[in-house]
């Protein structure tokens, strides 16, 4: 097997274990991108857990092979191909979207995520979806939204118990009239 067969099948057995482990892979276009760009987004990618490669199309359609999934995935390899692969999809999507919003010759093509393929529509779909973070500070507001209100009805009662046992205000006296006092017979 001479050098240049030996180095392609090391790539694509790399982007095969990666696709294996992976949860999502979302498959860019980024032609017309400087290299500054290309390196921005993969640090905001690498934040969000993700790996942003570039491999041949020849390569990756090879790897799809490999993986029988090629068959929807295939027509995405056209022009130059970035791919993301990713364990928390979603994060991905959302760094994805906003990077599409900042530089429009930035495209996304369509995915792979949770072993079926994915289109561009679904994929803006995913993207309003809130994180997971979100959806779980979300959840601890909603759990805690009782036990704060019952916090804030005992406060009030306290303060209202309190308030209830507080001596009143003294109150300057008038002296008493006084009073006479009848005589009253007594009763034999």
């Amino acid at each position: 097997m001479s050098e240049n067969k030996k180095k392609k099948k090391v790539v694509i057995d790399n982007t095969v274990e990666r696709f294996k482990a992976a949860n999502g892979v979302i498959i860019t276009d980024y032609q017309g991108l400087s290299v500054l760009k290309i390196n921005d987004l993969r640090r905001k990618l690498e934040k969000a857990g993700a790996d942003y490669k570039v491999v041949k199309n020849t390569l990756s359609k090879k790897a799809l092979d490999e993986l029988n999934i090629g068959k929807d995935l295939k027509p995405h390899f056209t022009g130059v191909t970035g791919l993301v692969f990713c364990k928390d999809y979603m994060a991905a999507i959302k760094v994805l979207t906003a990077f599409v919003k900042e530089n429009e010759k930035f495209k996304i093509k369509g995915g792979f995520i949770d072993a079926k393929s994915v289109t561009l529509d679904e994929i803006k779909v995913l993207s309003s979806i809130p994180s997971r973070q979100e959806l779980l500070s979300k959840f601890v507001n909603i759990l805690n939204s009782p036990i704060q209100r019952f916090i804030n009805v005992l406060d009030r009662a306290s303060k209202e118990h309190a308030d209830a046992k507080a001596p009143a205000p003294a109150v300057a006296e008038a002296p008493a009239a006084e009073v006479k006092k009848e005589e009253v017979p007594e009763v034999k």
